[in-house]
């Protein structure tokens, strides 16, 4: 993917739309939407992005496989978030989000990519180069590679 939608016909992505809307928030559609925010519009995205968020603060599940879905629903977001300039509020829910999920091994990696996006949305070159080097020596820096300058 180029992390962009513009490659997505309007049909597929009322379909994409459509699927999940007519899902009941669970944890496989949790999945398919952190692996389908890229194909939406950014609106639509965060519609669908805050439905999510809503239901899980609603019936907030531990178990790892819902953790790691909805932290990859923020994460993901907040990706498209950065490639299509959207406006703080959509990013400051997502990054919201992600502090008030449960401290979990499993969903660590999400957390430092959040505070990695807090960074540069905030316009904190320092933090965000900390979290890049982080990255880098632990081998993850490919999770954020379309974020940085070439």
């Amino acid at each position: 993917m180029l992390h962009s939608d513009k490659r997505i016909s309007p049909e597929l992505k009322r379909k994409v739309k459509a699927i999940i809307m007519d899902e009941d928030w669970n944890r496989t559609a949790y999945h398919y939407l952190s692996q389908a925010v890229i194909f939406l519009d950014i609106d639509d995205a965060y519609q669908l992005v805050n439905s999510a968020f809503r239901s899980y603060e609603k019936n907030p599940a531990t178990d790892t496989f819902t953790l790691q879905f909805v932290a990859m629903i923020a994460v993901n977001f907040l990706n498209c978030c950065f490639h299509k300039n959207a406006s703080k509020k959509y990013t400051n829910r997502a990054i919201q989000f992600l502090r008030e999920l449960p401290v979990d091994g499993a969903i660590g990696i999400n957390s430092v990519l959040g505070t990695y996006y807090e960074a540069i949305f905030n316009g904190d070159a320092k933090t965000a180069e900390e979290v890049v080097d982080v990255l880098k020596k632990s081998g993850y820096v490919s999770l954020i590679e379309d974020t940085l300058k070439k």
